[in-house]
């Protein structure tokens, strides 16, 4: 919650920097201002000390967040012109009176703020009072007694469960090489997906099983345990009461058999209820040392379900050895860190939501009570029900519940009011005739809310209701969006990977390395959820094709607005309403005139069509801008000279649209740090443009990423590659004929070792910034792009080079270490790769890409000695790829993490004992593999110690899942669809 007074310290201290300077305005504005930052910093420390939770706490951060907008706005109009400022003194339309009286107002605010916080802060010690925590994590059951009748509280029978069942069962059995050891197998996925169904279907299964392969089948409920202790007795308590009914039930067997039983079934069941009411007794004081007792000589099958808090399971652990060898534990969960670190990485089962089949065969079985086929009329009609579901068999089934209390007046109306009026009346609990049966959908999302870390992961997740359903949303886009509005500091942003990991957005599978998800989703049932919230707090205001406007309580300003699929009528609707319009982003909808949205910071037009150069000057006129993205607009050929007026903009995307050529003045916005696309640099200049423009890129400049621009004949890039003081990340496309080329390899060639070495690592001698771009103007017929990524003054992190004239070849032959760049990425022929010798000195470069090289994966094995790898990504469909084999030798590739092969077979792998002993993620692309036997293509993958994922290609037959059987681990299997545009 500190990044709201963060975003009121930002603006503020920007002015009263500016105002120190300013006699005129010094005295009464600056000390007003500078106690607004006072007043916000006692604010701050009272955050800090202890953040509140709960309804109350959190429509005050919404007033906080508002007030905070408000000041920002009006500190923005502070901003004037000296002389102009004289003016209007002049003719009397001095604004500070004015400006003084709206300050006393905030600082009236931040006081009755601040003293409202002290007192709920003290009366609730920073919890909800309205929420009982109890009412939110509640889960039924009992653990002596078997599992709870659902993990939601509401029975569904889990659609197709006969696979993952059959999975899990697998997964329980020894490996041939895994010795005497427990096992843990975690059952991981969102809230509501079936998790504990499954765990339940197992359970019946081994427990009424008559192999006697475990000595006792027992379920505990972690979610009600608050720490090791609750967590090892309840463990206790049903080992002891799953021991005891096995020794009856085997007593009981053995008299029917001699004939000798003469005990009815009252008998059996008043001892069972004897015996567990000792167990009970006795498990109140149940320590580790006892436990360790009991189950030292027994192999026992332990359910314990939703765990929750990855520490309570660690400590569990380290208390004490729980079971002996060859037991079995199944662990649910909805944290994903939880089930890595509960099953060490490998045996986590992920839970998938149901296709459209099952979904549907799922909701009208719920929907009659019986499998059947509904009318075409009402089939038609469901279909905004089962996409909002998104295949969550909990949400199925509520919804279907719901219609079957009204089956008998079932009708397309009724269904399509249910499906339009999903989140608002049913979700949210607006509909009191329907309270009952969603009662358990409204706790799990709502636990999934209330359960983040603090106000900024919950800010997070309803900022995420601005994209339409089944978006994919990048994650370093997302980010930017962040920073342009003041919501994240920097780039470091832990949101995204917290609800990815919580389940709550789901990862899409298009990795850059195997740290983390490079873009996600949204599920469409919490987006439903997150919508509604979102609106309801005013964080965003939606109009979504022909449906009703989605906007917040009447009166409020409209800060945040996401157009999905409309017209410019649409909004119409509010304009009057935004003038304090902050963040506009427009998904496939028409344009209209932003003119009068002076306080925007953020403006994403992608995909809008026809723009035109008259509305590209007109936005030049939001000087607020911090973010622009024009990405797959038409009409945009052009960028305006006027665009120098955006002296704020850090973010500028115009990738995918007709601008093939840069202006300078973009080039010399002071702000702009990320710029995206693939353009020409502009002409270097002469004369006295040639000086400031040197003094701009090596004392001013914050450009950070440029990907990409284009290189010609006629083009030189020096200006900018060798100057821009902060430039990290480059991105190029090489357009240079082969005979240019060659004519400057031969001058590098004469470069000693060592200067190469001091080039690549950052120690090149500075000389006069103004004679490179004099001596850039000279070679106007020639180009050396890889001479120019070596003499920068500062050191490269990223290079991605698209080639079709050898830039690639000569890129990777000038590396030397040590090298400062940790990502590479080169489309490009490859004659070969260095040496082993040249390539362990290279230890910074953790990811790399290649792609289309000609090599073959022979050629390829050679990168096993990048020792600090994490990430490889080999993408080839030339025939002689696959003709020879990838050998890794023992400590090859030590470092690696994950390994992406695209290509249109399989090619051989060879793994050695000792191999990738880093290895998690093995990822095979590759659609044509029909006539290939998956067990001679892929060799000694059971020397990847550490896999746990197995990622084919969708259209991959069933045969190649049986590669990770191959592996003791038993890593998990996934289907990687083919991305599309």
């Amino acid at each position: 919650m500190t990044s709201i007074v963060r975003l009121v310290f930002s603006a503020v201290g920007e002015v009263c920097r500016v105002m120190e300077k300013d006699a005129e305005r010094h005295e009464k504005l600056y000390g007003g201002l500078k106690s607004i930052m006072d007043e916000m910093e006692i604010v701050e420390a009272l955050i800090k000390e202890k953040e509140p939770r709960g309804a109350v706490q959190e429509v005050m951060a919404r007033q906080l967040q508002d007030l905070a907008y408000d000041i920002e706005d009006f500190v923005e109009d502070l901003w004037e012109p000296g002389q102009y400022g004289r003016v209007l003194v002049a003719l009397g339309m001095d604004r500070r009176p004015r400006q003084l009286e709206r300050i006393g107002m905030f600082e009236k605010k931040i006081t009755s703020l601040k003293n409202e916080w002290k007192k709920i802060a003290e009366s609730s010690d920073g919890e909800d009072t309205s929420v009982p925590r109890r009412e939110i994590l509640e889960q039924p059951g009992d653990a002596t007694s078997g599992p709870p009748p659902h993990e939601d509280s509401q029975p569904v029978e889990l659609q197709g469960i006969e696979v993952p069942k059959r999975e899990i069962l697998e997964l329980l059995s020894p490996s041939p090489a895994e010795g005497q050891q427990l096992r843990v197998v975690s059952i991981v996925g969102c809230h509501g997906v079936g998790k504990t169904a499954l765990a339940r279907a197992v359970y019946e299964d081994r427990r009424r099983s008559a192999s006697q392969e475990f000595d006792c089948v027992a379920w505990v409920v972690a979610s009600r345990c608050d720490n090791k202790k609750d967590l090892l007795d309840k463990i206790l308590q049903s080992v002891r009461a799953a021991l005891q009914s096995r020794r009856v039930d085997n007593e009981n067997v053995t008299m029917e058999s001699e004939g000798a039983s003469d005990l009815n079934d009252q008998d059996i069941l008043l001892n069972n209820r004897t015996d567990n009411e000792n167990v009970t007794i006795q498990a109140e004081g149940a320590s580790t040392t006892n436990l360790h007792d009991i189950l030292l000589d027994k192999r026992c099958l332990v359910f314990i379900d939703d765990v929750q808090q990855l520490q309570m399971w660690k400590e569990t652990v380290d208390a004490c050895p729980l079971f002996g060898s060859k037991s079995r534990i199944i662990v649910t969960t909805a944290v994903r860190s939880v089930a890595t670190a509960c099953s060490s990485g490998s045996y986590v089962y992920t839970m998938q939501c149901l296709g459209d089949a099952d979904s549907d065969s799922l909701f009208w079985r719920n929907v009659y009570g019986q499998q059947r086929k509904p009318n075409s009329a009402l089939a038609t009609a469901s279909k905004s029900i089962l996409r909002k579901c998104g295949g969550l068999p909990l949400a199925l089934a509520t919804v279907a519940k719901h219609l079957y209390l009204k089956v008998n007046d079932l009708n397309s109306e009724l269904i399509e009011d249910v499906g339009q009026n999903l989140g608002k009346d049913y979700l949210l609990g607006n509909n009191n005739a329907a309270m009952s049966v969603f009662k358990g959908m409204r706790r799990v999302l709502r636990q999934c809310y209330d359960n983040l870390p603090d106000y900024e992961h919950r800010s997070f997740l309803l900022y995420l209701s601005i994209f339409p359903r089944g978006h994919q949303i990048k994650s370093r886009s997302l980010v930017r969006r962040l920073r342009a509005e003041g919501l994240v500091a920097n780039e470091c942003c832990k949101c995204f990977d917290e609800l990815i990991d919580r389940c709550i957005i789901e990862p899409v599978q298009i990795l850059n390395n195997s740290l983390g998800a490079k873009s996600c989703r949204v599920h469409d049932i919490v987006l439903e959820y997150v919508i509604q919230k979102s609106v309801d707090k005013n964080v965003v205001t939606l109009i979504q094709g022909r449906e009703p406007l989605l906007i917040g309580s009447t009166g409020a300003c409209v800060r945040r607005l996401s157009i999905q699929s409309s017209t410019k009528e649409r909004f119409d609707e509010l304009e009057h309403k935004c003038a304090a319009l902050r963040s506009l982003t427009l998904f496939k909808s028409e344009h209209f005139d932003i003119k009068t949205c002076k306080m925007l910071r953020l403006l994403d037009l992608e995909g809008c069509r026809e723009l035109g150069k008259k509305f590209l000057e007109g936005l030049c006129d939001l000087e607020l801008l911090r973010y622009l993205s024009l990405r797959k607009t038409t009409g945009v050929n052009n960028l305006p000279t006027e665009i120098r007026k955006l002296q704020r903009l850090v973010t500028l995307d115009i990738r995918e649209t007709n601008v093939e050529k840069l202006t300078m003045e973009v080039i010399m916005l002071p702000k702009l740090a990320y710029l995206f696309g693939q353009f020409q640099l502009p002409d270097i200049p002469n004369g006295k443009v040639t000086d400031s423009l040197s003094d701009f890129l090596t004392k001013k400049s914050e450009l950070h990423t440029l990907a990409g621009f284009v290189a010609t004949k006629r083009q030189s890039p020096e200006h900018v590659i060798l100057l821009a003081r902060n430039l990290k990340k480059v991105k190029v496309w090489c357009k240079i004929p082969e005979d240019t080329r060659r004519s400057f390899l031969v001058q590098d060639r004469g470069s000693s070792s060592s200067q190469k070495k001091r080039m690549w690592s950052g120690e090149t001698k500075k000389s006069n910034p103004r004679c490179k771009i004099a001596e850039a103007g000279t070679r106007s017929n020639s180009f050396d792009f890889i001479r120019l990524l070596k003499m920068r003054f500062t050191s490269l992190e990223s290079v991605s080079i698209v080639s079709t004239s050898g830039h690639c070849k000569d890129f990777m032959a000038s590396l030397e270490g040590p090298c400062t760049i940790t990502s590479i990425k080169l489309r490009g022929n490859l004659d070969n790769l260095p040496d082993s010798n040249k390539l362990s000195e290279l230890g910074r470069i953790k990811n790399l890409q290649l792609s289309s090289t000609g090599l073959t994966i022979k050629d390829l094995s050679t990168l096993q000695y990048l020792r600090g790898l994490e990430y490889l990504k080999l993408e080839e469909y030339c025939d002689a790829f696959c003709n020879s084999i990838f050998i890794v030798e023992k400590n090859g590739f030590e470092s690696l993490k994950s390994l992406c092969i695209n290509a249109p077979m399989v090619p051989k792998l060879q793994f050695h004992e000792g191999a990738m002993q880093s290895l998690t993620s093995l990822q095979l692309r590759c659609p044509n593999s029909q006539n290939q036997l998956p067990t001679e293509t892929v060799e000694g993958i059971s020397h990847l110690a550490n896999l746990s994922e197995v990622i084919l290609h969708s259209s991959m037959q069933q045969a190649w899942e049986t590669v990770a059987n191959g592996n003791p681990n038993r890593p998990c299997v996934k289907r990687q669809m083919e991305q599309t545009a």
